[in-house]
C-alpha cells in the first residue's frame, strides 16, 4: 500500500475518521435521547453505526 503526502496510509486516515465519528456520535445520540430530540438521536446513531462499521472493516478485510 502506498503512502500519502503525510507519510501515513489511507487506512490510518479512515481509522481516525471512524474514531471521530464514534466520538461525536455517542454524545449526540445520548443528548438526543435525554432531551427527546429525535433528529439528534438519529444523527448520533447514524454516526455511531457508521464509525463502528468502518472500524470493523479491517477485521473483515485484513490488509495484505
Amino acid at each position: 500500500m502506498s503512502k500519502d503526502e503525510t507519510g501515513g496510509t489511507g487506512r490510518s486516515k479512515a481509522r481516525l475518521l471512524a474514531l471521530a465519528e464514534v466520538a461525536v456520535g455517542v454524545p449526540a445520540a445520548a443528548w438526543g435521547v435525554r432531551r427527546r430530540r429525535v433528529g439528534w438521536a438519529v444523527v448520533g446513531a447514524v454516526l455511531l453505526v457508521h464509525g463502528v462499521l468502518e472500524l470493523s472493516y479491517e477485521t473483515v478485510f485484513p490488509p495484505d
